[in-house]
């Protein structure tokens, strides 16, 4: 299978990823080339692709223009891509290469540039926090305060760095990335910054737990994993194995949602909902593949239980 590769930011990971398939030959592709002699081209984002062959995208960021959303780094864009006509969207987290050797997280504290920035960067200086560049390396805590949803790579990048990301619970990008308590925090308001990272500042064993687990979480998806997703074209069908497998799909669970994840001891309900004490979502909407690997992952509640 002959694959040409679109120049750009992600194209030697792609190209590297594919020459290890047996039966692939990869090239990169200058996006003038008639593209006719190619199965298949591979683009990230919005790069230019050539015209010929058929294009799949791997797209990272919510901003991104194409309409061909194949494959997306985090699962809050499988949304966008099915409304940007997506048939079967896959979500593979974005692979970061983490420079080595990583040092435990540090209390610098630097905050991912928005518009609120500047306001935090004087509350944090007057609380006593000096706020540093991100790419200081005594930077271990690093803040996103967008209230909506920001870019992947930036959290995702400095988890890999092995240090403790603060962002919002209504970032859907960093609820997608960050398990609180687990591999970094979430805060509901802005009024807990504060407390949060003078626990953070204060307390290095938590820290520097939080920042190990951050840089493992990362570690978890690799660039093959995307290459995998790009060649899965029109996937149809629901592997038998998946519904024998409850024990491996409880553990996947569990390791998804981290070890301090509330919603680790949630259970199914009527065969639609996931409920949590007082709280339910309703899931029943979702493709029935993710449904039933949700289904089968918590256990279900005993109907002759008196909390029934």
């Amino acid at each position: 299978m002959r694959i040409g590769v679109t120049p750009g930011k992600y194209a030697q990971q792609i190209h590297d990823a594919l020459t290890q398939r047996i039966g692939m030959q990869a090239e990169f592709i200058a996006p003038e080339v008639d593209a006719h002699k190619y199965d298949l081209v591979l683009a990230v984002d919005d790069e230019d692709a050539p015209p010929g062959a058929k294009t799949r995208r791997y797209v990272t960021h919510h901003k991104a223009k194409t309409s061909s959303w194949d494959v997306v780094a985090a699962r809050h864009l499988l949304v966008d891509a099915e409304k940007r006509g997506a048939e079967n969207p896959v979500a593979v987290p974005l692979p970061i290469a983490a420079a080595t050797p990583i040092r435990p997280a540090q209390t610098g504290l630097a905050l991912v540039e928005n518009k609120q920035t500047q306001e935090f960067s004087k509350i944090l200086n007057a609380a006593g926090h000096q706020v540093l560049d991100i790419n200081d390396p005594e930077v271990g805590i690093v803040v996103d305060l967008s209230a909506t949803t920001s870019r992947i790579e930036p959290l995702r990048q400095a988890m890999s760095e092995e240090k403790v990301v603060i962002a919002m619970r209504a970032n859907p990008a960093a609820t997608d990335t960050i398990h609180d308590k687990s591999d970094g925090r979430l805060i509901s308001s802005y009024n807990e910054l504060k407390e949060v990272v003078e626990e953070l500042v204060s307390n290095d064993f938590e820290r520097q737990r939080l920042g190990f687990e951050a840089r493992k979480a990362i570690a978890n998806t690799n660039w093959a994993r995307v290459v995998r997703g790009l060649l899965l074209d029109g996937r149809s069908g629901m592997p038998v194995l998946e519904h024998l497998s409850q024990l491996a799909a409880q553990k996947r669970w569990k390791e998804r949602l981290g070890h301090a994840h509330p919603w680790k001891s949630a259970q199914y309900v009527d065969d639609r909902y996931l409920e949590l004490g007082n709280q339910r979502i309703d899931i029943s909407q979702i493709s029935q593949l993710r449904k039933l690997s949700i289904a089968i992952a918590p256990g279900r509640r005993d109907p002759y239980s008196p909390n029934s």
